[in-house]
């Protein structure tokens, strides 16, 4: 059979293309020797799984440990149930030797015997440890899948064990899930209050937090695929597709698959370029496989939307300096963002189409607006046209601003993109640049060979003379004569005749087209 791009579970060396994994275990290693408890977290689908699995591969074939990889995730659905989820861990490690381990290595009966609601993984690791010939390296996947007072059971039993090792509890113990664990706060039923993760489990040594894919990385994954069917990529496609994606490895992975093996596939007897990138990624954003679909699930979240909605506005909102931290690091801790030359920004350019997209998505199909109205009979775009009767229509149906309830602050902006969305959808695409601190969003649209550039910004006391300067160096990038500001009104307009009016204006030799919306 031949090799593939996998985008579900881990990845198995003999069915997968994949990245070099062993440049990570030496670190890895390090901490095994030394007896050490620590964390491996990234964010979902970034190869967390596969790459545990290698190292305790590894470290098995060493013949020095005992090495198990365990899996804890259907203790979600247990909550706050204490006693059920030990025995539920204690019964997936069981079940994890039964399958990895020789029999010579699997816990005895004996282990089973002594049970206590507070300790009964703590009794069993004890147990199990003082049986086996030599030291146990015991990694725990998805922890943060429990909750609560369950959660706070397991890491307090492996807390109180660490002083017993090597010889009575895990020689070395690694914790693997979304977030560093300091960073938990965890709401106990039982005392009514909120205990923080790393006060839990203030044994860690270290957090290992798995990066994305370098650069060389993608470049030897796709290479794979062109040493085994001979397939070519143009000269700066796979860079292309870096830059896309940000290296991030479901996305790579995914690009590969729809570019590669999908039934959109590039024939084989063709050079894979960056115009096939683009029609895959406007394939995955379409299609929302499980990957994207629960990254627009997360936009929903309030800590999200604080920090997201600042970004498209090039603004922070009104959020305490802790709570800004505090909700930035978690959705760093989720690859929603990173930290970029432009400041706070969305993780990687595929995302940054994703979210606006997902949050225009009703306007889009409540507009009316047939894309072909827009359209000359030369197949260009009116582009004129679009922005009168944007106008008109923000004029009749600016309760679509006023009452929302979510992203209220960049409401006006998303309007105006559902709007551009529903009419290029007709065969054009649009591209985007915003970032906290750049006080505004860029937008590109492409259509039939043109393009056509417009700022959107808040009102403010230095919103005119910020903008064209802002938008006059935009243009100079894109290399265009002229483009669009749109200024839009804080609040509920109070001067409709106001509304939609114009000035044109020349900044750094460009025509810069005013509008008061």
């Amino acid at each position: 059979m031949e090799k593939f791009f996998n985008c579900s579970g881990a990845c198995v060396p003999s069915k997968h293309y994949m990245v070099e994994v062993e440049p990570k275990f030496p670190g890895l290693q390090g901490l095994v020797a030394q007896e050490r408890y620590f964390i491996i977290h990234a964010p979902r689908q970034t190869g967390k799984t596969t790459i545990v699995n290698q190292f305790v591969e590894h470290l098995n074939r060493q013949e020095k440990y005992v090495a198990l990889y365990v899996n804890v995730e259907s203790g979600q659905a247990l909550r706050n149930q204490v006693e059920r989820v030990n025995n539920l861990v204690i019964a997936a490690i069981e079940l994890s030797a039964k399958v990895y381990l020789p029999k010579a290595y699997r816990p005895s009966e004996a282990c089973f015997k002594i049970r206590s609601m507070e300790h009964g993984l703590s009794t069993f690791l004890t147990e199990w440890c003082l049986e086996l010939p030599k030291p146990l390296v015991l990694f725990i996947d998805e922890i943060d899948a429990l909750i609560g007072d369950s959660l706070i059971s397991i890491l307090r039993q492996l807390r109180d064990g660490y002083n017993k090792r090597p010889k009575a509890f895990p020689h070395s113990l690694c914790l693997i899930g979304l977030r560093d664990i300091r960073d938990y706060r965890i709401y106990s039923d039982s005392t009514k209050r909120y205990v923080v993760g790393g006060s839990a489990f203030n044994i860690k040594e270290e957090s290992v937090r798995i990066q994305n894919f370098t650069p060389d990385q993608v470049h030897d994954l796709y290479q794979q695929h062109t040493d085994a069917t001979g397939q070519a990529f143009a000269k700066g496609t796979v860079q292309y597709l870096f830059e896309q994606t940000n290296g991030q490895p479901w996305l790579v992975n995914a690009l590969g698959r729809e570019l590669c093996f999908a039934k959109k596939a590039v024939p084989r007897d063709q050079t894979i370029t960056q115009i096939h990138v683009d029609e895959a990624i406007e394939r995955l954003i379409l299609r929302r496989d499980v990957h994207l679909d629960q990254l627009a699930d997360k936009l929903t979240e309030p800590r999200v939307a604080k920090i997201i909605e600042g970004i498209l506005v090039g603004q922070e909102g009104d959020v305490l300096e802790e709570e800004i931290n505090e909700h930035q690091q978690y959705l760093t801790d989720l690859g929603l963002i990173r930290l970029g030359p432009q400041g706070l920004q969305i993780a990687n350019p595929i995302y940054q189409e994703i979210i606006p997209r997902e949050l225009t998505a009703y306007q889009q199909n409540v507009l009316g607006q047939n894309p072909i109205w827009f359209v000359t009979d030369t197949g260009k775009l009116d582009i004129q046209k679009v922005i009168d009767r944007y106008i008109e229509f923000y004029k009749e149906h600016s309760e679509m601003i006023t009452t929302r309830k979510t992203y209220s602050e960049a409401a006006h902006h998303l309007l105006f993109m559902a709007w551009l969305q529903r009419i290029t959808n007709g065969g054009g695409r649009i591209r985007r640049e915003y970032a906290a601190g750049l006080k505004r969003l860029d937008l590109c649209i492409e259509f039939a060979e043109e393009r056509f550039a417009f700022e959107l910004k808040l009102s403010s006391r230095q919103v005119l003379k910020e903008g064209r300067k802002q938008l006059s160096q935009y243009l100079h990038r894109l290399n265009l004569p002229s483009g669009w500001l749109l200024i839009f009104h804080r609040g509920e307009a109070k001067d409709w005749d106001q509304i939609g009016r114009r000035e044109h204006l020349t900044e750094a030799g460009k025509h810069i087209e005013v509008i008061w919306l």
